[in-house]
């Protein structure tokens, strides 16, 4: 396959393709992933357990931060909750409210929305068991241009798993109203400092 057909399939220029098979620059996880896919691979990275303290990169974390800041008085916030006893996994953020939990799971980056709207929503179940009471479901994405082309092209999809729109999420975080059902919110996207 020719530089020229890789970049057109990745969506990169060729100059930028010529750049990373020769080791001059690198690709972030996304372009990495884009190429891969260009050439019909799959890239992947394995995580393994650890017994420490979970670490979020910064811009995950500074999402989360901004999400509790604006969350109405209401709303009893908590970071990394646990799931279940026992399970290593934790959501993101809960919000606590009167008549109504929220669990928002952050993501910066649109991998695969199938997968990581299903281990939302897997995350969510157990912490519903946990909690003994419904849990609803938001999935916080970063809105970069490139995660809402992926979510307006996944229109149907969104439509039946996250009935909400943003707006009416986000008219939920700030005012304490219940939501009243699964949603998707678009964030701005994290600050590089």
């Amino acid at each position: 396959m020719t530089q020229r057909r890789l970049a057109a399939l990745a969506g990169v220029s060729q100059a930028f393709v010529s750049m990373v098979e020769c080791g001059s620059r690198g690709a972030d996880w996304s372009t990495a992933c884009a190429l891969a896919s260009a050439v019909g691979h799959d890239l992947s990275l394995k995580l393994f357990p650890s017994d420490g303290v979970p670490i979020r990169d910064s811009g995950h974390v500074g999402l989360v931060q901004e999400l509790v800041a604006q969350a109405d008085r209401s709303w009893h916030p908590q970071v990394e909750v646990p799931v279940a006893a026992g399970d290593r996994r934790a959501a993101d953020l809960v919000l606590r409210g009167e008549r109504e939990v929220l669990h928002i799971e952050v993501e910066r980056i649109v991998v695969d929305f199938q997968a990581q709207l299903r281990a939302a929503q897997l995350k969510r179940a157990q912490l519903a068991g946990h909690l003994g009471k419904p849990v609803g479901l938001v999935l916080a994405v970063a809105g970069t241009r490139r995660n809402r082309t992926i979510l307006r092209n996944l229109r149907t999809v969104l439509d039946a798993a996250l009935p909400r729109t943003s707006v009416e999420v986000r008219r939920s975080i700030l005012t304490g109203s219940p939501l009243g059902a699964d949603g998707v919110l678009l964030l701005p996207p994290a600050r590089r400092g």
